[in-house]
């Protein structure tokens, strides 16, 4: 395997950590960048901070999860295909300008995950504990 192909998993681990962190510190400035004026209200400072914790959540199991454990880079394609979602859905109201970094950043995790999952599968299969457990009683 090319080395280069296994420094995207940390990469996209500590990315999310870091881009997770950097909402919860300072949610209005990324909302208001997002969003425009809007983003300054404390309502969308809260959902910030919550799409932070969520994405600092998803870089660190996806760092500390088994190579062949797929569980956190199918979650993050989810919340990220959800986020590309909703700011398609946004357009209009918002101009497409303000949505389109925001958009861009997590139709690449979104790429990035759903590269991960490929290659973990390609490895030995993950059996969760469940799995293996259920697999005795047989």
């Amino acid at each position: 395997m090319n080395p280069c192909q296994n420094n995207l998993r940390p990469f996209v681990g500590w990315t999310r950590i870091a881009l997770g962190a950097a909402l919860v510190i300072a949610p209005s400035r990324a909302a208001r960048a997002w969003l425009g004026p809007d983003g300054a209200s404390p309502g969308v400072r809260l959902l910030f901070r919550s799409i932070g914790a969520r994405d600092f959540a998803l870089g660190a199991g996806l760092l500390a999860a088994r190579r062949d454990d797929t569980t956190w880079a199918q979650a993050g394609v989810v919340a990220d295909t959800c986020d590309v979602a909703a700011s398609i859905a946004a357009l209009g109201p918002i101009p497409a300008a303000r949505l389109l970094p925001g958009t861009v950043l997590a139709a690449a995790f979104v790429v990035a995950g759903v590269v991960l999952d490929r290659r973990a599968s390609a490895l030995t299969p993950y059996r969760s504990p469940v799995t293996r457990c259920a697999g005795r009683w047989r």
